[in-house]
C-alpha cells in the first residue's frame, strides 16, 4: 500500500484512462516503486489514491505529464536532427517561433558561402513575383550578389515595388 508520506505521483497510463500508475518511494526512500491499478472506484488502492488526489487532479497531472513527455521527445528529435546535420541552428530558431532571429542568423552566419548564396538565388527565382518581374537590372543584381544579405536586399526591391 501507499500513503501520503511515500506517494510521489500518479497518472493514467492508457488513452482509455482505465489504468493508473502510482509511483511511491520505498521505505528507505532510495527506490521508486511503480504500481498499476485499474480505474475502479471499488478498488481499495484506488480509494486510497482518492484520499491523496482528486480525479480532476489525476486527469490534470496526466495531461501535464504527457505534455512534458511530448516536449522532451520533440527536443530530443531536434537535437538528433542537428547532430546528424538534418537541421541547422537557423531552422531550430524558426521551429521555436523565433523566425526573425533565425532569419538574421541565416543571413549573418557564413554570409558569403557560395553554395548557400546559390541555393538562395535559386529559391528566390522560383518566386512568381521575382521570376515574372520586368526589372531586369534588379534581377541582374540578385544574380551578381556576393552575400546572402545582398541577395535578399535586391529581392526585396522587387517584392516591395508597387
Amino acid at each position: 500500500m501507499f500513503n501520503k508520506e511515500n506517494f510521489i505521483e500518479a497518472s493514467f497510463v492508457d488513452n482509455e484512462r482505465q489504468n493508473i500508475e502510482i509511483l511511491t518511494k520505498s521505505e528507505d526512500g532510495k527506490t521508486v516503486i511503480p504500481t498499476v491499478i485499474p480505474y475502479d472506484e471499488n478498488n481499495d488502492m484506488f480509494k486510497e489514491l482518492m484520499t491523496i488526489k482528486t480525479i480532476d487532479q489525476l486527469h490534470e497531472d496526466t495531461h501535464n505529464k504527457k505534455k512534458l513527455e511530448s516536449e522532451l521527445y520533440r527536443q530530443q528529435a531536434i537535437e538528433f536532427a542537428k547532430e546528424e546535420g538534418l537541421m541547422t541552428h537557423e531552422a531550430v530558431q524558426i521551429e521555436k517561433g523565433k523566425i526573425i532571429q533565425g532569419f538574421l542568423d541565416y543571413l549573418i552566419k557564413d554570409s558569403e558561402n557560395e553554395d548557400a548564396i546559390f541555393a538562395l538565388k535559386l529559391e528566390l527565382f522560383e518566386n512568381d513575383k521575382i521570376k515574372d518581374s520586368e526589372d531586369i537590372e534588379t534581377k541582374k543584381s540578385i544574380r551578381q550578389a556576393k552575400s546572402k544579405a545582398e541577395v535578399i536586399l535586391n529581392a526585396l526591391k522587387i517584392i516591395c515595388k508597387k
